[in-house]
């Protein structure tokens, strides 16, 4: 399975390269669009894919784990190690819907293809974004490490180190040693050229009347254990410490494999949950009720763009009134949402809002009671198409804040449900979009005919009905399905199912 899996990642590595001609021509024309952003990682980003096409070039990749990781330690060496991971995020769904776009205008690709290139940028955000908020992290295995009681430690400061200076990460006490809170905050701040230095610095922070603590320091991995110890302790075994650098390690190890394991189910979940609906009906529960399943909402609405009228529709909603959300049609360009935000949902980048007020109609925020809002972009990465978009929260008046995994899991959520709804998107239209455009079986039986190569007055001969009139029906039916002309209009009936 390994082997499979690796062989697959070694494939869309492939294709990446053969498209990094056209890749960089597209790239250099988003760059000056994507200089605006406020805080923005494109400069540094762009580094980044210069030196992995010279690291493919240059045949220097044992495996796309070891590929991957080589770029992490170029961006640690170079940038920051701490970054926005939103505009992360947003840059690499921009830059593998760059390569979606450029293998779908190639005739020669299939859908493994876009598997496969699908499976590379899922591994980059596995090993780069699925293991951030460290201060959290750190500040619950910490303190589960001082109540092991296994010495006696008053606090312990994870420091890391960034372009040769050390920086504390995280502090915690003991519930014994209270230590004032500006003080903590204070030690959080401090940085060093060398540990020595920040050592000594904490101490006297934290320490007790004056006197500084006893300290040790364990190494591990990128981290550095500082700790402060009880001033009539006895002295610390080696074996003491080493089982408190196995218990950091050990925990460090289980959240990453658990944030790996849990986006990588929610999503195989979501995609079995998918894979068994039947017809557009089907689909569209599918959609709605898997985002609420798998994913930590309680309410979902899902609205669908309608390109016969030009308008967005809604097609489902799970927890909330669904002919209420089948009611609404907007023209979608008028929105604040989609006026300020289409170039990110084009990205396929999940945005979340603590005030949906700032982007939704008054009348919706009113009448579904709206606090916090996660808009989920319904995205099709094999056709370079966004045909839609999921509305996200958990309930009633509920305000929320949202993690950067779960932003990061329901991008693979978007594109399924993308894919899906791509392939029966006539067909949902025609049965969730204005009435307008439903036929009548009378219209259906003059297509019908008209799309067996029957003439206009053959036609009329089996309806029985006059060329004028039938004229007529076409003419309506060529209205309401937005057709060129008869021979568009049969085509399109086929393709939605209105005919066989």
């Amino acid at each position: 399975m390994e082997h499979k899996l690796e062989q697959l990642l070694q494939k869309g590595l492939s294709i990446l390269f053969q498209l990094r001609e056209p890749f960089m021509k597209e790239w250099k024309k988003v760059l000056s669009t994507l200089k605006y952003r406020k805080d923005s990682l494109v400069d540094e980003f762009n580094v980044i894919i210069q030196i992995a096409f010279q690291q493919v070039a240059n045949n220097k990749i044992s495996s796309v784990d070891s590929f991957i990781l080589s770029l992490h330690t170029e961006w640690h060496n170079r940038f920051a190690t701490k970054y926005d991971e939103n505009e992360s995020i947003f840059l690499l769904t921009m830059i593998e819907n760059i390569f979606h776009k450029l293998l779908s205008v190639m005739v020669s690709s299939t859908f493994l293809d876009h598997q496969a290139v699908q499976s590379v940028f899922s591994r980059i955000l596995d090993q780069t974004l699925l293991t951030q908020d460290i201060e959290e992290r750190n500040q619950k295995w910490i303190k589960t490490i001082i109540t092991t009681n296994i010495m006696p430690i008053k606090w312990i400061a994870v420091v890391n180190k960034e372009h040769e200076e050390y920086q504390v990460n995280s502090v915690v006490c003991s519930e014994q040693h209270q230590v004032e809170r500006h003080l903590i905050e204070m030690s959080t701040s401090l940085k060093a050229g060398q540990i020595d230095h920040l050592s000594m610095a904490i101490s006297k922070l934290l320490g007790t009347k004056g006197q500084e603590d006893t300290m040790i320091r364990i190494p591990c991995l990128n981290d550095t254990l500082l700790i402060g110890l009880e001033n009539s302790a006895s002295p610390i075994t080696d074996h003491e410490i080493e089982f408190i650098r196995g218990m950091y390690l050990r925990q460090l190890k289980l959240h990453h494999l658990e944030s790996k394991m849990e986006w990588k189910d929610a999503s195989l979940l979501f995609l079995q949950h998918l894979l068994r609906s039947r017809g557009a009906d089907e689909a569209v529960k599918a959609i709605t009720t898997g985002l609420v399943e798998y994913m930590p909402f309680n309410r979902c609405a899902l609205f669908m763009y309608n390109h016969f009228e030009g308008k967005g529709i809604g097609v489902s909603g799970y927890n909330v009134n669904n002919p209420s959300v089948q009611q609404i049609k907007e023209e979608i360009f008028k929105l604040p949402l989609i006026k300020k935000y289409f170039h990110t949902l084009n990205h396929s980048h999940p945005l979340y809002f603590a005030d949906a007020a700032q982007v939704l109609p008054k009348k919706y925020v009113q009448e579904y009671k709206l606090k916090s809002l996660v808009v989920l972009p319904i995205f099709v990465p094999t056709k370079s198409k966004l045909i839609g978009i999921a509305l996200l929260d958990k309930g009633e008046d509920s305000q929320f804040e949202v993690s950067v995994q779960t932003l990061t899991t329901l991008i693979k959520f978007g594109h399924y449900a993308g894919e899906l709804l791509f392939s029966i998107r006539d067909e949902a239209l025609q049965q969730f979009g204005n009435s307008n455009g439903v036929l009548t079986q009378r219209e259906k039986e003059v297509l019908k005919l008209i799309a067996d190569g029957a003439t206009i007055n053959e036609a009329a001969t089996v309806l029985h009905l006059s060329s004028y009139t039938v004229r007529d029906y076409i003419s309506i039916i060529i209205q309401k399905l937005a057709a060129k002309n008869r021979t568009d209009a049969a085509v399109k009936a086929i393709k939605m199912n209105l005919i066989s």
